[in-house]
């Protein structure tokens, strides 16, 4: 019998967890608006579509030609967005809840490792917020 309720409670979580993804957006137009207006620059639209869970913070940095802390600012706020989640596997990690060609959203070309930004300079690093959130450097390797 615990092993129903514990499928049981997985499952209620797993839905709650994605009712909550979607509901706070009305639609996937007001979605493409708030992703536009936040997505402002190429490296922001490179680290978010990078943002599957399956890499690191650092992982993130180094293929998108952004420093470390500069992502982790930014996963900090997309997170308080939501339009980022933390990975349910790698905790630590972000997940996007969409991709951006899923919304009709032109990608920009990928960095080089080690030449910067694709077509751009180099990002001011943000500076993370006093807030606690999920990312860490440490648990995001």
């Amino acid at each position: 019998m615990v092993a129903v309720e514990k499928l049981t409670l997985e499952s209620i979580d797993k839905t709650l967890k994605e009712i909550l993804k979607w509901t706070r957006f009305a639609n996937l137009s007001k979605l493409k608006e708030v992703l536009t207006a936040e997505l402002d620059a190429e490296a922001k639209k490179l680290v978010y579509e990078a943002s599957d869970g399956s890499k690191g913070l650092r992982d993130v940095a180094t293929e998108c030609g952004v420093p470390w802390n500069t992502v982790h600012g930014w996963w900090e706020q997309w997170f308080r967005m939501g339009i980022v989640v933390e990975s349910d596997t790698r905790k630590g990690r972000m997940v996007k809840i969409v991709s951006l060609v899923d919304l009709g959203m032109k990608l920009p070309k990928k960095a080089k490792a080690g030449s910067g930004l694709a077509g751009g300079s180099q990002p001011e690093a943000s500076q993370p917020s006093q807030d606690k959130s999920p990312t860490t450097p440490e648990g995001s390797t």
